[in-house]
């Protein structure tokens, strides 16, 4: 387990009132305080999952009753506000759902702390109170464990859910190699924010996308005059064609085809005309047909030196990353004759924001350009999807075909 500085504050955070309790004078009183305080936690702590468990049965799993009636009863301003934006839908309705929770079950825990708790701490503590202090100072470090896993928790979702607002590489990159934050993420976090945001997609969070160099076609052999007038007229069509190098490969080389790919993308979409429904074909295909290659995320995490990437190793191999399935759907786009783009930005995956690939299709029905990411797309509908940009942040057209 990688000890980095996420995982050394939540170390510290477990520790500090676990060190706190032990170095503590016992004493009855402090023993009735330290079980009310845990109670307290406990209390806490369930209700809160309680709250997390009602927004998500709510306002993402509303199918069956009677989750269904009291989503409905929700004013439509509030559902509109709220939609594709899960992060603040649980800031949003977890704190009602809380009040709520914790009101309920006031009813039924104050009786039994009073009648079973305060007799039952009164009794632990002439029992430990026979014993030394060795096993004091061991009971009291004990009794603080609820309140560490507490913090910790709440910390957790504090940075699952600042990252998501506010996209910070360096600290995702910190939170994901961070093994006690994926522990936490794997066993509390995703399964209370089981929704959109908990993709289990990985984003590339290493800066993945490398720019080894920028090259203006035929600027070898092009004097200083012919090289600022072409630079001119590029930009006079707001289309500098240059040359990226992302993955190990040039943009260009990426996007290649070859004829069993144009062949393929032909027969899936078949007879229709219609630009949107070809589109809408091919994200399918390929959403459905490649598999995301984790192994090779981490890999181009390193180096991503030697290794291929592009639409034919994604075709032959049927996996990749998300480089891999954008220069796919480039390149069946173009075999059937779609105007399409290649994006890079930030993507959320759900435990952090990294570096990404998806596309954008042209549409002549509808005169638009449309959100594509064929990666997402795997796990959740990402053709055109209304909340696109809540989780796909800062992007930049890296090539138009």
């Amino acid at each position: 387990m990688n000890i980095n500085f996420v995982s050394a504050v939540l170390l510290l955070l477990f520790a500090l009132p676990v060190l706190a309790g032990a170095l503590s004078d016992f004493s009855r009183e402090r023993m009735h305080n330290k079980i009310a305080s845990l109670f307290d936690s406990l209390e806490f702590l369930a209700a809160m999952f309680i709250s997390i468990w009602l927004t998500k049965k709510i306002f993402f799993e509303h199918d069956s009753q009677p989750y269904k009636q009291i989503y409905d009863l929700i004013p439509r301003s509030i559902k509109a506000a709220l939609y594709g934006h899960d992060v603040l839908t649980y800031l949003f309705a977890v704190p009602v759902a809380l009040l709520f929770a914790v009101s309920i079950m006031k009813l039924v825990t104050v009786p039994i702390y009073r009648i079973v708790v305060e007799p039952f701490t009164d009794g632990l503590y002439s029992f430990i109170d026979s014993f030394g202090e060795a096993a004091k100072r061991f009971f009291g470090a004990v009794w603080e464990i609820p309140k560490s896993l507490y913090i910790v928790l709440i910390v957790g979702f504090l940075l699952n859910f600042y990252t998501y607002y506010f996209p910070a590489l360096a600290l995702s990159r910190e939170m994901n190699e961070s093994g006690l934050y994926r522990m936490l993420y794997s066993h509390a976090l995703a399964p209370a924010l089981n929704s959109n945001i908990a993709k289990r997609i990985p984003v590339l969070v290493n800066d993945s996308f490398r720019e080894i160099g920028r090259v203006i076609p035929g600027s070898e052999r092009a004097s200083v005059p012919e090289l600022s007038e072409r630079v001119k007229e590029q930009l006079q069509k707001r289309n500098i064609k240059v040359i990226e190098y992302f993955n190990g490969v040039t943009l260009d080389e990426a996007i290649k085809s070859k004829a069993e790919i144009d062949e393929t993308a032909k027969k899936i979409v078949g007879y229709e005309k219609n630009d949107r429904k070809k589109a809408f074909l091919i994200y399918k295909w390929v959403s459905r047909n490649i598999k995301y290659d984790f192994e090779k995320a981490v890999s181009l995490g390193k180096d991503p030196r030697g290794i291929s990437s592009g639409a034919i190793v994604a075709f032959e191999t049927r996996k990749g990353v998300c480089f891999d399935y954008s220069c796919l759907y480039v390149a069946m786009c173009r075999a059937v004759d779609m105007k399409v783009r290649l994006v890079t930005g930030l993507a959320y995956s759900g435990m952090s924001w990294g570096d990404h690939a998806w596309n954008q299709v042209y549409s002549r029905h509808d005169n638009r350009w449309i959100d594509v990411d064929a990666t997402f797309g795997s796990v959740a509908d990402y053709f055109d999807k209304a909340d696109f940009n809540v989780d796909h942040k800062y992007a930049q057209v890296q090539g138009e075909w």
